[in-house]
């Protein structure tokens, strides 16, 4: 099977998705090849830049600068200094911008969209089908994918759809191979696509186009499809072999790791994975850690990237009594073993370089509303015991939701004020309320994206603490009160969380 991850992600480390795919089928006897059409696509945007398109001084910077930008995003040296990173991240996206029809295309090192279709309309969706070669993309497929599908002898192809970012461009991948391979038998799955059909309504409007659609876990309904049925189903160890054929924007070899599926909390009631109702599983920490150090000897990674919804207590703890070949970095939730320092130390000897923490709120009336199940005076042992550790936080806020009123917001304020020695990055975002909620049977609601396929609505706030109000209070009261003498750092642009770790030894 010929498994493809499209454009546009982040194009800083290979997709874990394919990676399990790969694995799951080379250990059933099935031929594999994966391609991450990502990073290659947009390093083809970057390249096919010509003269003709560098009309500003900017764009012949970036342009004469262009193999040294790339050069230098991948040198660890760079990342001492978020002035001389950031010149050369939005010199290098600029290029990326300028590389398409603006009038129409707006695309960035970590976004796409069209202004004329929609990522959240299924009939939309099938017209980026019908005429892919209206998508920038529509060269690098003649030039670069053409070969590979040509020497590709299986008629199976997979097409793994994670982000919305990637929607439109999935979907022109999918009508270009059904035009020009009709013997080819598409599959397409990810975490969009298991969105969409986790849907009550949903009613699968892509059968002239897809072959299959896989929801959830792509392992066992894949090997099922390739003749493979009945398959136990268990946990792979990721095969990476194929990243070794990318050359990924980063200062290191970054490979994800996924320890478990789903969220062992599962309670917090604003989550939208809480809608879908994707199940937990994971296995013993003793056995993910074997699978961990298979994944590191296969293929040597210099930083693992934990991709759980929430690492466990449990392989925390696991992690913490080793010396990793590696450094590594994921999100965790408040748990009780930050409150020992003697642990945040271990996991700092252990390689960990950042943790990434949803706080969401500093209210603790809210965070209880929320089922959040966060404690403030463990979050503020947790942030002082890791800031002694020397281990990055990169903190996550969440404003907006119809349990936090004007007042708590400004208490959020008031905790992060409080603790901003003690916090590294934050991460601020509006609420936008899951569809198919819980609490969204229970708000005045209205459609938030137009389109069959949205997965979030608007909501008349019970206390009239309106998007508005929140977007003015962020960028007015919130930023403006933490923006003098603030220690917070910049977010990287584009690569936020994926390329902060890397900032640990600034001088």
């Amino acid at each position: 099977m010929l498994l493809l991850f499209p454009p546009v992600a982040k194009p800083c480390e290979p997709p874990a998705g394919i990676a399990l795919l790969s694995s799951a089928l080379k250990e059933n006897g099935i031929d594999c090849k994966c391609v991450d059409a990502n990073v290659d696509g947009l390093l083809w945007l970057i390249n096919s830049v010509g003269k003709d398109k560098a009309t500003d001084s900017w764009t012949r910077r970036a342009l004469k600068n262009r193999a040294a930008l790339l050069n230098d995003l991948g040198n660890p040296d760079l990342y001492t200094n978020f002035d001389r990173y950031h010149q050369r991240v939005y010199d290098l996206n600029r290029l990326v911008a300028v590389s398409v029809d603006r009038s129409r295309f707006k695309i960035s090192l970590s976004d796409y969209s069209d202004n004329q279709l929609s990522s959240v309309d299924s009939t939309a969706l099938l017209d980026s089908g019908a005429l892919y070669q209206e998508n920038p993309f529509f060269p690098y497929f003649e030039e670069k994918l053409r070969p590979v599908i040509e020497s590709w002898d299986h008629p199976w192809i997979g097409i793994s759809l994670c982000y919305l970012n990637q929607a439109l461009v999935s979907f022109a991948l999918a009508g270009w191979i059904r035009d020009n391979f009709p013997g080819k038998i598409l599959v397409m799955g990810g975490g969009l696509v298991s969105s969409w059909m986790s849907r009550p309504d949903f009613n699968n409007p892509f059968s002239s186009l897809i072959d299959h659609l896989v929801k959830g876990e792509g392992e066992s309904p894949l090997l099922a499809l390739l003749g493979k049925p009945g398959i136990e189903k268990k946990h792979y160890v990721p095969d990476y072999g194929f990243a070794d054929n990318h050359a990924y924007i980063a200062p290191a070899k970054i490979l994800p790791f996924r320890g478990s599926i789903g969220c062992y909390w599962s309670k917090c009631r604003f989550c939208p994975e809480k809608a879908e109702t994707r199940p937990y599983s994971t296995q013993r920490a003793d056995r993910v850690l074997g699978d961990l150090d298979l994944m590191a000897e296969n293929h040597n990674p210099e930083v693992v990237h934990f991709i759980d919804n929430a690492v466990t207590p449990a392989f925390l703890r696991a992690l913490s009594r080793q010396t990793c070949t590696f450094k590594w970095y994921g999100f965790v939730r408040f748990e009780k073993d930050f409150a020992d320092p003697q642990f945040c130390r271990a996991l700092k000897q252990s390689g960990c370089e950042m943790l990434k923490l949803g706080l969401e709120s500093g209210d603790q009336k809210v965070l209880e509303e929320m089922g959040k199940g966060t404690d403030l005076e463990l979050a503020s042992a947790t942030l002082a015991n890791l800031k002694a550790a020397g281990i990055l936080t990169f903190v996550y806020l969440l404003f907006g939701t119809h349990y936090e009123d004007e007042a708590a917001a400004h208490r959020t304020l008031d905790y992060i004020k409080a603790h901003k020695s003690d916090i590294d990055y934050l991460n601020l975002s509006v609420f936008n309320l899951p569809k198919f909620s819980e609490d969204a049977k229970g708000l005045v609601t209205h459609e938030f994206y137009h389109g069959d396929l949205s997965l979030y609505l608007n909501f008349e706030h019970p206390w009239g603490w309106t998007r508005r109000n929140v977007k003015s209070f962020i960028d007015k009261e919130f930023k403006k009160q933490l923006g003098v003498g603030s220690r917070f750092r910049k977010n990287p642009a584009f690569f936020s969380s994926n390329h902060a770790m890397f900032f640990n030894n600034l001088d």
